[in-house]
């Protein structure tokens, strides 16, 4: 299934976004680690960490995205009660209270919720971003489009701290869509170390998903990878 997102709001500069919705203090990796090991759902570093390919990050991360099936949400929800988790849609944000529930998933990004936000309490900073991710059994699908699947187990990787994370090119397959600064520095920096096949696949996936003329596409095609420095 094939759609097309609404134009995005604006990407607020971090102080301006906690002016609004409060302090954020991401946990790290390593705290995410902590707090899901042993949980009986599936979980990943997804987002700019996930493209940190050394134990030393290239850049600051304000925020961290972890990722689970949108199945597994139910188990997610118990593990995390002590924690508060707040729907953010169209620009609207909904506690998730008991008896809360999200809408249905349809298939369609456009439509569906699926990132949530969750910190301890209203008293309490927000610690990371929970992402609701397409999964059909041990299948993943690209939100915005239902052609680009792959196994779940070919999208998660091990970081180089052996925690688990998306795989570089599917993060940079969703940064595709804004290009933002950070963006573009995550892909010049990645893709010359990205593997040939890898490199093929998200060229592909872009071709595929995004409207013609899509400046990485080109890229890809003159980029070499490179081997991680030791």
């Amino acid at each position: 299934m094939t759609d097309r997102d609404p134009p995005p709001p604006p990407d607020l500069p971090f102080d301006k976004f906690q002016q609004i919705y409060g302090r954020y203090e991401a946990l790290s990796p390593a705290q995410a680690a902590e707090l899901f090991a042993g949980a009986p759902f599936r979980w990943w570093i997804a987002g700019g960490w996930s493209v940190e390919l050394d134990l030393e990050p290239r850049r600051l991360h304000e925020d961290l995205e972890v990722a689970i099936p949108r199945e597994d949400l139910p188990e997610a929800r118990e593990w995390l009660r002590d924690y508060h988790l707040w729907d953010t849609h169209a620009g609207a944000l909904r506690f998730l209270g008991p008896g809360v529930e999200l809408p249905a998933p349809t298939g369609t990004s456009a439509i569906d919720h699926e990132q949530l936000w969750v910190r301890r309490d209203g008293y309490s900073p927000w610690l990371m971003d929970l992402m609701l991710t397409p999964v059909e059994g041990d299948t993943w699908h690209y939100k915005r489009d239902h052609r680009v699947s792959r196994p779940l187990a070919e999208i998660v990787t091990t970081g180089p701290d052996g925690i688990p994370r998306q795989r570089p090119e599917v993060t940079l397959l969703y940064k595709a869509r804004r290009r933002l600064e950070k963006d573009e520095a995550d892909f010049a920096a990645v893709v010359p170390r990205l593997e040939r096949e890898d490199r093929t696949w998200l060229r592909d996936a872009i071709k595929l998903t995004e409207p013609e003329g899509h400046p990485w596409v080109e890229r890809l095609g003159l980029t070499r990878a490179a081997r991680p420095q030791p």
